[in-house]
């Protein structure tokens, strides 16, 4: 296989390379609003800027506590789809996968911290090209739930 760009994928990419710092930058201050106002759901934990360390918040992950949830991360999911919101889980346990149930006789139980994350992580829209009214929507949307 030939994995080398093109030249016109190189072009695009040093365009985009020279606006990665004002993307992280709004990036940050959007996930910062997003922990300002979703702080107060219970049953939601936001993700936390690195201490000692910078964020390039790809995604904003949080964790949907199972025991305090008005339903399962799964449903969330599909009630924000419901209303227009993509969403997406967070992680996915390796050890999950058929392959490595199969061909290594690993268990769910096995790796019960990567389990959860698995089950309990939900990615929420985090993007430059979306408006001050997105991300209301967005909090909003989860305040109804």
């Amino acid at each position: 296989f030939n994995y080398r760009m093109t030249d016109m994928q190189g072009a695009v990419g040093l365009v985009q390379l020279a606006k990665l710092e004002r993307f992280i930058a709004e990036r940050a201050e959007w996930a910062a609003w997003y922990r300002a106002q979703l702080a107060d759901i219970a049953w939601l934990r936001c993700p936390e800027e690195p201490e000692g360390g910078r964020h390039a918040w790809q995604a904003f992950v949080t964790w949907v506590d199972p025991d305090k949830a008005p339903m399962s991360r799964n449903d969330i999911m599909d009630a924000l789809q419901q209303r227009g919101i993509a969403t997406r889980p967070g992680t996915h346990a390796v050890h999950m996968l058929g392959l490595y149930r199969e061909r290594f006789g690993i268990r769910p139980e096995d790796f019960p911290n990567a389990r959860d994350c698995d089950a309990n992580t939900m990615a929420i829209p985090l993007h430059n090209c979306m408006c001050d009214e997105d991300y209301q929507y967005v909090v909003d949307a989860l305040r109804s739930l």
